[in-house]
């Protein structure tokens, strides 16, 4: 998810022409994590805590989990309300949220008209209880049996489904039943529900009109005050927003905004405005201050905006609001995500901003400092005080000037704050320690990895590795520089600083953090595990004593899977097989191999052929000469990336020898011997085309096997074709091979 400067904007004048609904839009798409390695402002503030599910993230929300969770809650409160705290919100969760339309038959049969209920589940729950001993509340059983009937038409159970959605007349029909027992209820609590459960369900049916209708007959008049008041307006918002009515939609979605915790998010997503004249119309709908500050602060949580227009509108309407104090936690947390050092994570993520979006940010700070300065200079409130003044340091930390951001840490009354809040400067203070760091030599590293690991926080751990790293890189502490971001699968795909390593790792004495870096070679012996990685590239570059030396030193004798001196027409990675050599005891046996080539050995050759050719990338051994294997890897099916160097995908040595072989066994009459290792030959030549640039850009989608079957790359299937056609391998190969079966027939 990379950002473009253009998508973010600067609000001048407080145009709203495309600031709502770029981000509303999801399909089945990746969707990035939020990166909380880059949050060090900690948006869960005391004066924020309502606002939970609108904290600054690049996911959809910050806690989804409880969006749904405060609909529930903030139903549930009511419920306990009615009842008269007569039964447990677990209780009133079950029969309401967990029961079925079969489960409501019997609740009412038993408390209406005393029948058996033989269900321990409901007769243990504390509002049957409540309902059957105490009072038998007739219109609470009833609504919620009509409204359990009316559930399966409000809600899709499977988003995903082909079936045909409920029809029209259903909803409808159910909607005009619930208008009617609205207009029958007794109590005014009922005669809400019932009104809302005719207004959602005609909206469901998209009669616009009727939901309108609806709202203003049944739900105007009542003057209970109600959360379900407010989620009722918010279908009527949604009706008026279908009918083309944008400014009065978006004014109400604000009213709901802030009357229902519940239905905070839902209205945000649903608050849209497209043009200056919709906007100034919706504020000029507002009855207050109140109202206007929570039209700016929906248009301010949009993730895309810099927000300082807003916080400036809302503070003229109302300098103690809580939405300025939510709307700077965002715009921190924003600015940071974009500013904090490159990498700060074990995996070397290195962030999603470009030069425009940190020279944007860069300038944009001194203007947010600047409203926070006025800020400070009225408000008299200290909590709030502490949360700007950190902001304020922040800022500074921010733009590099730590200096400054002292000054501001200073000036806090750290008495007033809160456990969390005293936690949160410490840590802004031993990220400034960080920042000033000259020298890191060992004392310097090993106080401050001390300090970090304290805190026990990630993402300082994160910004204390980029700071050291950084630091090893102007030292010249190759090793550790490497260390800080990579492990022994980086080194042992690349190689890279293998020496500095080494010499790292056999340090008599080291720092705590030192300790935690080759960790992340080996718990026991980083130093002979590294001696075993160099002696693994020293035998892919063929340099046989230095390997076989370095093996021995290192102890470290792994068992490869299979016979590398063994062929086989086809290859098989996965084919069961017992364990021969050990990576070591394979040098020797080609040294051994090698003395009797040198006599003229056409076995000893072939083999040879077949250690070169299995322990490829092709072959069944390739773990003497490798430590990852993947076809995703390989490049030569149309995959750039950069391990490719790093692949013993060479099979030159292998041709070489099963030449030396056939032409020996030729040479000697022996044609099936010859015939054997021509194919053996052709294999290897094969994997020759196959990482070729041409073999990679060609096109085998309409060429089909035109590409495979390049003369090129197929000279030892002619010498077979002409020269052993009359062998018994030769049958056995046209058989077994379907290339070369082609290839004859061509």
């Amino acid at each position: 998810m990379k950002f473009k400067s253009s998508q973010i904007w600067l609000i001048i004048g407080f145009n709203v022409l495309a600031l709502f609904n770029t981000w509303h839009v999801e399909s089945c798409s990746y969707w990035e994590p939020d990166w909380e390695l880059y949050r060090f402002f900690s948006p869960e503030q005391p004066q924020t805590q309502r606002f939970k599910p609108l904290y600054f993230s690049w996911s959809r929300f910050y806690d989804e989990e409880s969006i749904k969770r405060n609909e529930l809650d903030e139903n549930l409160v009511e419920w306990q309300n009615y009842v008269g705290n007569q039964a447990t919100q677990k209780d009133l969760e079950a029969i309401i949220y967990k029961s079925t339309q079969q489960d409501w038959d019997k609740i009412r049969n038993y408390v209406l008209l005393q029948k058996p209920l033989n269900d321990k589940k409901w007769t243990d729950n504390s509002v049957v209880q409540y309902w059957a001993s105490k009072k038998k509340d007739a219109e609470a059983v009833e609504y919620l049996a009509f409204a359990k009937k009316c559930e399966k038409y409000a809600f899709k159970e499977d988003v995903w489904s082909e079936s045909p959605q409920n029809s029209q007349e259903m909803l409808l029909s159910y909607s005009k039943e619930a208008e009617k027992r609205s207009v029958a209820a007794k109590e005014p609590f009922f005669k809400l529900r019932y009104a809302y459960q005719a207004i959602r369900l005609a909206h469901y049916a998209f009669d616009y009109k009727r939901v309108i209708v609806l709202h203003d007959a049944l739900v105007e008049p009542l003057k209970t005050e109600n959360v379900i008041r407010y989620w009722a307006l918010a279908h009527k918002a949604g009706a008026l927003q279908k009918l083309g009515q944008q400014a009065m939609s978006a004014y109400l979605f604000a009213v709901v905004f802030e009357k229902s915790n519940a239905k905070k998010v839902s209205s945000f997503l649903s608050c849209k405005v497209y043009s200056d004249a919709d906007w100034a119309k919706a504020v000029s709908l507002c009855k207050n201050n109140k109202e206007k500050s929570t039209l700016f602060f929906i248009r301010g949580i949009h993730p895309q905006n810099l927000v300082l227009p807003e916080m400036m509108a809302i503070y003229n309407f109302d300098p103690n609001s809580d939405y300025l104090d939510m709307l700077l936690s965002r715009e921190i947390n924003k600015i940071e995500f974009t500013l904090m050092p490159q990498k700060v994570s074990q995996t070397g993520f290195e962030g999603y901003a470009n030069s425009d979006q940190i020279a944007l940010y860069k300038a944009y700070i001194p203007k947010l400092k600047t409203f926070i300065l006025q800020y400070l200079s009225t408000q008299k409130d200290a909590q709030k005080q502490s949360l700007w003044l950190m902001a304020l340091g922040y800022c500074d930390y921010l733009l590099g000037n730590p200096q400054d951001a002292r000054k501001s840490f200073a000036k806090l009354n750290k008495t007033n704050l809160t456990p969390e809040g005293k936690k949160q400067i410490e840590l802004f203070e031993t990220m400034v320690e960080l920042l000033e760091i000259n020298i890191l030599d060992n004392e310097q590293e090993e106080k401050y990895y001390q300090k970090v690991k304290s805190f026990n926080s990630s993402a300082l751990k994160g910004l204390m590795v980029a700071t050291f790293q950084r630091h090893y890189q102007k030292q010249g502490e190759k090793a550790k520089e490497y260390l800080s971001y990579h492990g022994l699968g980086d080194i042992q795909t690349h190689y890279a600083n293998l020496n500095e390593l080494l010499e790292f790792a056999k340090k008599d004495t080291y720092t705590s953090y030192e300790k935690e870096l080759l960790t992340k070679i080996s718990d026991k012996n980083p130093y002979k595990v590294l001696q075993e990685s160099k002696a693994t590239m020293l035998f892919a570059e063929g340099k046989l004593d230095e390997a076989e030396k370095l093996f021995k030193e290192a102890g470290i004798h792994t068992v490869l899977k299979g016979d590398p001196t063994a062929d086989e027409l086809k290859d098989c990675f996965d084919c069961p097989r017992n364990k021969t050599f050990t990576k070591m005891g394979l040098i020797q046996q080609i040294k051994l191999l090698e003395g009797q080539a040198k006599k003229g050995s056409v076995d000893a050759y072939l083999k040879l052929g077949n250690i070169y050719y299995n322990t490829s990338f092709f072959g069944h051994s390739w773990q003497a000469m490798d430590y990852q294997r993947s076809g995703s890897t390989w490049t030569s099916f149309g995959v750039d990336n950069y391990f490719k160097e790093y692949m013993q995908t060479d099979c030159s040595k292998a041709l070489e020898y099963y030449q030396k072989a056939m032409e020996i066994a030729d040479k000697a009459g022996n044609k099936e011997l010859a015939a054997k290792a021509c194919f053996l030959a052709a294999k290897a030549e094969q994997n020759a085309l196959f990482i070729t640039e041409e073999f990679k850009k060609a096109d085998r989608t309409h060429d089909g096997l035109k590409p495979y079957l390049n003369p090129k790359y197929r000279t030892q299937f002619d010498v077979l074709k002409n020269k052993y056609k009359t062998t018994q391998f030769y049958k056995r190969a046209i058989k077994e091979c379907y290339y070369f079966n082609l290839y004859t027939n061509l």
